[in-house]
Formats: C-alpha cells, sequence, structure tokens
C-alpha cells in the first residue's frame, strides 16, 4: 500500500473512527469510460465510502466508488435529463468536492485540479500532484480541525495561526515545496492574500 494512503488513512479513521474504509474493485464502477488505475488504485488502498472530513467551514467529501458516477451529476451532466454539459472536459472525473467545490482527477495527467462552484464557467485551478497527494492533505488539514474543534477560529472566525503554520508544515512533508503548500491552503481559503 502507498505510504500516503496509509498515512491517510490511519488520521482519518483517528479522527473519524465512523468513517468506513474497504477495498472497492473496479467492478462498482458504473462509468461511461474504463476507470483509471490511478483511480482504481485509490479505491483500492485508500477505499473511502462516502467519508466526510471536517475542513474549514464544509467538509471535504469523499464518494465511494460505486456513487462515483452519480457524483458526477451536476458537473459532466444534467441531473435531471443525463445531458452532458457544455464545457465539462471529458478528461476531467470529480473525485471528491467541498460544499460543491470540485476537486477534479484529469485522466490526461493524473493531477488534481480544483474550481470553486458556481462560477458559471468552470475554471479548474491545479492544486495536488496525484491523488496521493491529495488524501494525504485532507487528512492532515481534517486531523487538525477536527482535533481543534471550537478552538479552531477566532472570534471573526479565521483560522488561528498555530493550526495554519501545523498544516503548512506537515502538508510541505507531502508536498516537498512549501510555496506550492501556501497555494493549496489559499485556495482552500486557510490562508488569506
Amino acid at each position: 500500500m502507498s505510504p500516503l494512503y496509509t498515512q491517510a488513512k490511519q488520521s482519518l479513521l483517528l479522527n473519524s473512527p465512523d468513517s468506513v474504509f474497504r477495498a472497492q474493485k473496479v467492478s462498482e464502477w458504473t462509468g461511461t469510460f474504463d476507470l483509471p488505475q490511478p483511480v482504481a488504485d485509490y479505491y483500492t488502498e485508500l477505499g473511502p465510502v462516502d467519508v466526510h472530513i471536517p475542513g474549514y467551514g464544509n467538509p471535504y467529501f469523499l464518494p465511494s466508488l460505486a456513487s462515483l458516477w452519480k457524483f458526477q451529476a451536476g458537473y459532466r451532466y444534467h441531473p435531471e435529463t443525463s445531458e452532458r454539459f457544455e464545457g465539462w472536459d471529458d478528461e476531467w472525473l470529480v473525485i471528491a468536492d467541498e460544499g460543491g467545490d470540485a476537486f477534479i482527477y484529469s485522466r490526461n495527467d493524473t493531477t488534481i485540479s480544483h474550481a470553486y462552484h458556481g462560477e458559471g464557467v468552470w475554471s479548474p485551478k491545479p492544486l495536488f500532484a496525484s491523488i496521493e497527494h491529495m488524501a494525504a492533505c485532507f487528512s492532515i488539514m481534517g486531523e487538525i480541525a477536527g482535533s481543534a474543534g471550537l478552538d479552531f477560529t477566532d472570534s471573526e472566525s479565521f483560522i488561528l495561526p498555530c493550526y495554519i503554520e501545523e498544516a503548512e508544515a506537515r502538508m510541505t512533508e507531502i508536498t516537498k515545496d512549501s510555496s506550492h503548500t501556501e497555494r493549496v491552503l489559499t485556495r482552500l481559503g486557510w490562508l488569506h492574500d
């Protein structure tokens, strides 16, 4: 198993013991194209089953493989008519979300981009080098937010600096680039310009 998936699963189970993780078989995929190997590995090794991870505001949501194609509704296709939306790149697969903001796996280069919901046009920005990086960073942010509880933010609802510093240090161990970590935390609202 990937060390990042092992670390993420241990952290997530420690902070959300009711979360379900199990190896999921490719046969559970109901999409219209073959499941990319890195996505299959993610579901075999980490195996989230509709997992909610505490965040800053909305939780991060990791759908099960069986519900992943249905999870594309509202992004790739209309939820009622199943009509494909114009402007949605066929290479994109929404692998997670945060309050509708999409974390998009690229079948072209296996990276994860992030796009804000409700902007009118999807404009994903590169965020993580891989699904493994995404899962590990979510687990760190979830662990910090979950363990801090009500002490996570100040009276104006900004994350306390000690938690931002902890996230930066721990995530940089994964990303190997402090400026990249800052971009991730800024994009996800933990840091402000």
